[in-house]
């Protein structure tokens, strides 16, 4: 029963990472466990480095502090590193004045000008959306370009994202989630040395990345295995024509 109250506990703090809802009481309601119980689970977990208890106002908030951490120890299914991650996804944006992005994902917010190689990313990729799986389209964005091709700068919000984050009663930020930039980069490095097309210099960079990962894995990994179903998803067009 502790286990479980511990898994039940990681699960509602990975579900409400982008929110300040999270409370030891708003757990123990959840929850349907004595206070003291709940309590106890929560300070073992900080112990152990899974979370982080922030006290804000008369509160105790549970916040995740290392996915890797809880996966390892068994709190944790596989789903929550790979197709569940977008619950920690960082988030340039504000919900009740609180800032909901995960402070290790985001850097000073300079200007980014807009380049030919994101341009025709976005193209490909829009494309490339309609071969793929319908469970990875659902997912979107996040993880073919925030987990896999993360950048560690911010480019400004775009009108999509602004959109989407009003829809879900959150304040956007000027920025944009950091993504794109470094697939961008890669296709734009492949057709400088090259002389390819975009297209051609795309799946090449799909190529690329898939040969590193194989190369660089130590071992089955959930998550490397869903990097590479990704991978193959992103490649079914316009690589495999």
């Amino acid at each position: 029963m502790a286990d479980q109250l511990i898994r039940e506990i990681v699960r509602l703090a990975v579900e409400e990472h982008h929110t300040y809802r999270s409370t030891i009481r708003w757990l123990t309601s959840r929850l349907g466990a004595p206070y003291a119980t709940v309590r106890r689970a929560v300070y073992r977990l900080e112990e152990e480095g899974v979370v982080r208890v922030l006290r804000l106002r008369n509160e105790y908030v549970v916040k995740m502090r290392d996915m890797e951490r809880a996966y390892e120890l068994g709190y944790l299914d596989k789903a929550y590193l790979t197709y569940g991650a977008g619950f920690v996804a960082p988030l340039t944006a504000y919900k009740d004045g609180f800032y909901l992005s995960d402070e290790a994902y985001i850097t000073l917010p300079f200007k980014i000008r807009r380049h030919e190689a994101l341009d025709r990313l976005l193209e490909l990729e829009e494309k490339s959306r309609a071969a793929m799986e319908d469970a990875l389209v659902y997912i979107g964005e996040w993880p073919r370009f925030t987990l896999l091709f993360y950048r560690t700068s911010l480019q400004p919000a775009y009108e999509r994202y602004v959109e989407w984050a009003r829809r879900e009663g959150l304040e956007p930020g000027r920025w944009a989630p950091p993504a794109y930039g470094f697939l961008a980069f890669l296709i734009y490095v492949v057709r400088r040395l090259t002389g390819a097309d975009w297209k051609s210099a795309y799946c090449a960079a799909l190529r690329l990345i898939a040969e590193y990962v194989k190369e660089t894995r130590a071992g089955p990994s959930p998550t490397e295995e869903f990097v590479d179903k990704v991978l193959a998803e992103m490649s079914r067009w316009p690589c495999t024509e």
